[in-house]
């Protein structure tokens, strides 16, 4: 469960990071500021983590579980703060609050199969 969520990280991000460099995210995020371009970064590095974490979980690395809790405890933390600081009604806030419950889901699942 934790590797699907770290994919639905980057099925989401690809698209979103490409129309925000291509001007093709301007509805959802506004125009292309500093801003913008500083969260479009932070959107490849989690990308980034993302894929790495995956490959990290294929090998069976022992960091790659609580490398992933922390980016999922960061991801939900932030997402969950645009949901008090934009509201509900943007899309973008409707969508981070969809991977926040795929990220809990993920992490009690990982959770109760410990045991």
């Amino acid at each position: 469960m934790l590797v699907a969520a770290l994919c639905l990280n980057i099925v989401i991000l690809g698209p979103v990071i490409l129309g925000l460099l291509s001007g093709g995210m301007d509805a959802a995020f506004g125009p292309d500021t500093d801003a913008r371009r500083i969260l479009t970064c932070v959107y490849i590095a989690i990308a980034a983590v993302s894929l790495g974490l995956i490959g990290l979980h294929v090998i069976g690395h022992r960091w790659a579980v609580p490398m992933t809790l922390a980016l999922f405890s960061v991801q939900i933390t932030y997402k969950a703060a645009t949901a008090l600081l934009v509201g509900l009604s943007s899309p973008v806030v409707a969508t981070n609050l969809l991977v926040v419950a795929v990220q809990i889901g993920a992490i009690v699942a990982w959770s109760v199969a410990r045991g």
